[in-house]
């Protein structure tokens, strides 16, 4: 709002002020102490609390190399039905990108491992990998990892993960 605006002279006549970023966040940086060093697990106004995003590129075909045991160096995609999800380093010295047809990755490189995303069958309690998954009889298993790590009394860090 401008600062003649009748909009701002509204605000100011039913009391309220003019909004300062630094009225929110007075709390970004306390005092450390030593109470925070021995409290249990962090909370959220903690200031030794950490959030960290940890991101892998081509982490799904790399995944998918170390369970089934391949070689790092060979070209291998992850796909999703027809679509690319995932395609390691060597596979991408093809000219193979991500969202691409997976036939159209075969042409351009013929020893390409080609495997498809775990889906559940009709019926079917875990998700497996099958060679040709159909959409009418399969869907695909969707998940989410959420890991919180947090300092312990003994001065280890764990892990606790959810899915």
């Amino acid at each position: 709002m401008f600062p003649t605006s009748p909009l701002r002279k509204r605000a100011l006549q039913n009391g309220k002020s003019r909004f300062e970023p630094h009225d929110e966040f007075t709390d970004l940086d306390p005092p450390i102490t030593y109470r925070h060093l021995l409290s249990p697990p962090p909370g959220a106004r903690d200031p030794l609390r950490v959030i960290a995003l940890c991101d892998s590129d081509a982490f799904y075909a790399a995944c998918e190399q170390v369970r089934l045991g391949i070689d790092p160096s060979r070209p291998l995609v992850v796909r999703q039905w027809d679509a690319l999800i995932a395609v390691n380093y060597p596979a991408r010295a093809f000219g193979i990108q991500r969202m691409r047809n997976w036939r159209e990755a075969l042409k351009k490189c013929p020893e390409l491992t080609v495997v498809h995303v775990a889906t559940y069958k009709e019926g079917d309690p875990e998700p497996r990998y099958w060679d040709n998954p159909d959409t009418a009889t399969h869907k695909v298993r969707l998940f989410l990892l959420v890991a919180s790590i947090s300092p312990s009394a003994s001065g280890k860090t764990s892990l606790a993960k959810s899915i």
